[in-house]
């Protein structure tokens, strides 16, 4: 429901936000309009080997090594968020961040750029993208300024923190590594009214799971049922009776998104009508979750679907695993009907037999 409901926000945002070809107003006395070029983002690796990505650099250590993978530049339809901070008089601290909000879109030219949008307040005090309406460009003086970004631009509160859970897809920028860290741009004030910033890449905040559920020996058809997959024992967001909020534009380290010990009771379903069945019958899907230990306790990932015509569930276990961001954990099955049992083999080379008993 989740991602149906910002495929939806998407839509009619780049409607509205990424169809002009009108010309800026000129920037006031004092101050520059400064554009940026369209963001990369690193993605999900695939991988399944533990590592402490997740965790804060230690005493002497400057940065985290970046997981193997490419950057990739955000698509059309794309939100995010740009916090800006002003470097304050003393050379190191930074004042209040603000905030701007960004719509990718296609210019005349045919190339992707960054369209400012709107932001309004809902009766919750928390700020959306307006999807009706052009932003004003961003208009800074000269100074030395810091920039970070987060996307999609989900919800956002007025202290910028915003609210995670399983089942979001979440890049930013983050200070574990140098590649994605934030670095001082310097905003200089110039004759033509006009500076261009290109800020580092943003990466996945959550881990990933894909899924690919394959026809075996004796099966004629496969289709997920609409209570799709369902995984359970992953990190709780709700923590002493608060959301879990991600303070992404704070310059405090402690504040990137970790993953908790401990607390694992949480959920969240893969609808059926969000996995694709393409021409082989093979069912795929994948969905976000929340950076997670489970070492005490294993993940559940319960399968949905019709053999044949034959309603089933299966289960699986993961067990002594670290989900950790910006990592991909991709799960195969192939299922196979042999003397009118089923039998369902994984990645994991375990096995569950069940008798076929067709209702109909």
């Amino acid at each position: 429901m989740k991602r149906t409901i910002i495929i939806g926000m998407i839509s009619v945002l780049l409607a509205a936000c990424s169809t002009t070809d009108e010309e800026p107003v000129p920037a006031p006395d004092g101050k520059v309009r400064v554009e940026f070029q369209l963001p990369g983002t690193y993605g999900v690796n695939v991988s399944n080997a533990q590592s402490r990505a997740d965790n804060l650099p230690e005493a002497g250590e400057d940065w985290h090594e970046l997981p193997e993978t490419n950057a990739t530049l955000l698509p059309v339809g794309s939100t995010l968020w740009l916090s800006y901070a002003k470097q304050n008089e003393d050379g190191i601290t930074y004042s209040k961040p603000d905030l701007q909000g960004y719509v990718v879109g296609t210019n005349a030219s045919g190339y992707n750029t960054l369209y400012p949008c709107t932001t309004t307040e809902g009766a919750d005090g928390k700020l959306t993208l307006n999807p009706e309406a052009i932003g004003a460009p961003l208009y800074l003086e000269t100074g030395t300024y810091k920039f970070k970004m987060i996307s999609p631009a989900y919800p956002i509160d007025k202290e910028l923190k915003m609210q995670v859970d399983n089942g979001m897809y979440l890049y930013s920028t983050d200070g574990r590594y140098e590649e994605t860290s934030s670095r001082a741009e310097e905003i200089i004030v110039n004759a033509t009214g006009v500076q261009y910033i290109k800020l580092n890449p943003i990466i996945s905040q959550v881990a990933r799971f894909t899924f690919t559920i394959q026809k075996g020996e004796g099966v004629n058809r496969l289709e997920p049922l609409a209570a799709g997959i369902e995984i359970s024992g992953l990190q709780n967001p709700v923590m002493h009776d608060e959301q879990l909020t991600y303070n992404w534009s704070s310059e405090n380290i402690a504040d990137t998104l970790v993953m908790r010990i401990g607390d694992k009771r949480s959920w969240v379903t893969l609808p059926g009508e969000e996995l694709q069945t393409d021409e082989d019958g093979t069912i795929t899907g994948d969905i976000g979750v929340l950076p997670t230990l489970t070492m005490s306790t294993p993940i559940a990932i319960l399968i949905n679907m019709a053999i044949n015509g034959v309603p089933t569930q299966y289960m699986t276990l993961l067990n002594e695993q670290m989900l950790l961001h910006a990592r991909s954990y991709n799960l195969k099955w192939e299922v196979s009907v042999k003397e009118g049992q089923i039998s369902v083999v994984t990645w994991q080379n375990q096995s569950w037999v069940t008798d076929l008993v067709n209702e109909e």
